[in-house]
């Protein structure tokens, strides 16, 4: 399983890494291997979001969940969800502060694992 994280701040998905069991990485991982979250760093030069891009459509099957935190502030976001993998672009607001933030992505996660229905508590 590869979830990427975008605009994540770091200390939440280690957070979410080890409530789940997930390796953290900066690399997509490999069919078969342990499942692991992605942390992508933020991109503003064209040969930065080319390169990505370029990558994403090479490992688009492997990729389970594209999460965009703060699309508002995102300067790279329209390229990030361009090249995500159709139905697998997810996007949460961290106005609410890093507990709410937190929570979204953790539902996230936990739907792609199986463990919930999306709809679930609504």
């Amino acid at each position: 399983m590869n979830i990427l994280l975008y605009g994540v701040p770091a200390e939440i998905a280690d957070r979410i890494a080890g409530r789940y069991s997930l390796k953290l990485t900066s690399t997509l991982v490999a069919p078969g291997e342990q499942a692991g979250l992605q942390l992508i760093p933020p991109m503003s030069s064209p040969r930065q979001l080319l390169a990505f891009y370029n990558a994403m459509l090479a490992r688009e099957s492997e990729i389970d969940a594209v999460i965009v935190c703060d699309t508002v502030s995102c300067d790279a976001v329209s390229t990030v969800q361009y090249c995500s993998p159709q139905g697998k672009f997810f996007t949460v607001s961290g106005a609410d502060g890093d507990e709410a933030l937190e929570y979204a992505i953790s539902r996230i996660v936990e739907t792609k694992l199986g463990r919930v229905c999306a709809h679930e508590g609504i």
